[in-house]
């Protein structure tokens, strides 16, 4: 089918994803294709979307928004042995440290060490079959593949070499795979595999998506010999719908600082609460009155949260009632604590906080894109996750800065989810 054949009618589009409502725990891991899938819908292309199932953690508010999706599940056994494991774990901040949270970590960083990519590897045989029997039955003539885990990544190239220019194939990074220290492999063999196993997938790629500018630097030097700047187009995230009118200050003395999604106490992980919940208790040791609010899953196994009397713990809110409490905050938090992955790290709470036109606090080093943005746009400040002194001071200076950006229409507007995917919808009718 040539580009004009496909440009002449609407997309048929294949969105392939491990996790999808209701099947994923926090609005974060699904949101992105979620919104982009019915954005295309409503565009007037025919959207389908192939992916698996898991534990039932409900429709996360996002309900509203899958209508006139075509949902394939397929049945995932070991995500949904793990997914129920965390479950029967629980969640509960204010219970004991938990052993089985910290042995499950334990059982799935072993089996990641030589698993390649990773655990989703097992499914891509049945996700390439099922992929197959949709192109033809649906006449799709555009596959997504959103990855992380990306394992998924080998079914959009398999299809690719199947189908041809028949199809166009779409790469969509919401992280980075083999540039990323995250998942990319330390040893000399492994790595070398995970490379090849990306590069079989982007060489065949007609449009590769990122997240974050950062991202796009890194694949296109991860693969010098390529030719990618062509098919590299940024689309960051973005909010859902409008953006909320000017928010106006708090009254209160308490600085109300919001956590919006999940955390842990994981020293090994990139949300570490516990580097935060020292530099706060330093705060309030030295007078400044802070509640720190939590909302979603707050995994912890180390530390007590009840010896920490100015957090707050929360369910997850649903959809249509986050932004309301959002607006409630001094600020909204963004937490990631790892800095050696922190640079390409834009997360999507960045544009949901932006939309509540609540400032923003960037707890992270300061490599991290979500710092570069809130600063450059002046929507947001930054505390430093690897220096507490300098943390404590920009804490306690909080209460008094002005950020001017979230009182620009224009600007707030531009971080919108549609103003992002209208960038990819443009170059898929070859506009762009």
């Amino acid at each position: 089918m040539s580009a004009n054949d496909r440009c002449s009618r609407p997309r048929k589009i294949l969105i392939i994803c491990q996790y999808f409502v209701p099947y994923a725990a926090s609005v974060g891991v699904v949101a992105r294709v979620v919104h982009l899938a019915r954005f295309l819908n409503d565009c007037g292309c025919e959207v389908h979307i192939l992916t698996s199932d898991g534990a039932d953690f409900g429709d996360l508010g996002l309900g509203g928004f899958l209508s006139e999706l075509n949902i394939t599940y397929l049945s995932d056994p070991l995500k949904k042995s793990v997914q129920e494991r965390l479950l029967r774990i629980g969640d509960d901040p204010t219970g004991s440290a938990s052993g089985g949270l910290s042995l499950l970590r334990a059982v799935k960083r072993f089996l990641n060490s030589f698993i390649l990519p990773d655990l989703g590897i097992f499914m891509v045989p049945k996700y390439y079959r099922t992929a197959v029997t949709l192109a033809k039955s649906k006449e799709i003539d555009t596959v997504i593949v959103s990855t992380p885990p990306h394992s998924m990544q080998l079914v959009g190239g398999l299809l690719k070499q199947r189908f041809g220019e028949r199809i166009e194939l779409v790469v969509d990074y919401r992280d980075s795979w083999n540039a990323s220290t995250i998942f990319a492999r330390k040893g000399r063999f492994t790595s070398r595999i995970a490379r090849r196993l990306e590069e079989f997938t982007v060489r065949r790629a007609d449009i590769i998506t990122c997240a974050s500018q950062p991202m796009l630097a890194k694949l296109t030097r991860l693969f010098p010999d390529r030719t990618l700047d062509d098919k590299c187009l940024l689309m960051m995230n973005g909010y859902a719908e409008q953006p909320c009118p000017i928010a106006v200050p708090t009254a209160a003395e308490e600085l109300r600082i919001g956590y919006f999604g999940m955390a842990n106490d994981d020293n090994r992980g990139y949300r570490n609460v516990q580097p935060l919940l020292h530099v706060m208790a330093l705060g309030v040791a030295a007078g400044l009155r802070i509640r720190l609010v939590f909302y979603g899953s707050l995994r912890l196994s180390r530390i007590d949260i009840r010896n920490f009397p100015f957090v707050e713990v929360h369910r997850s809110v649903p959809h249509g009632q986050v932004l309301d409490i959002m607006r409630e905050m001094d600020y909204l938090l963004i937490l990631h604590t790892d800095p050696s992955n922190s640079d390409e790290v834009i997360t999507g709470k960045f544009f949901d906080y932006v939309r509540a036109r609540r400032p923003i606090l960037c707890f992270m080093p300061r490599d991290a894109e979500a710092v570069r943005l809130a600063e450059r746009f002046q929507v947001g400040a930054w505390l430093d996750s690897q220096t507490p002194e300098r943390a404590l001071e920009a804490l306690a200076s909080l209460k008094h800065r002005q950020y001017p950006g979230l009182l620009d229409d224009r600007l707030v507007s531009s971080f919108s989810r549609r103003e992002q995917y209208a960038k990819l919808y443009a170059r898929l009718a070859g506009s762009a």
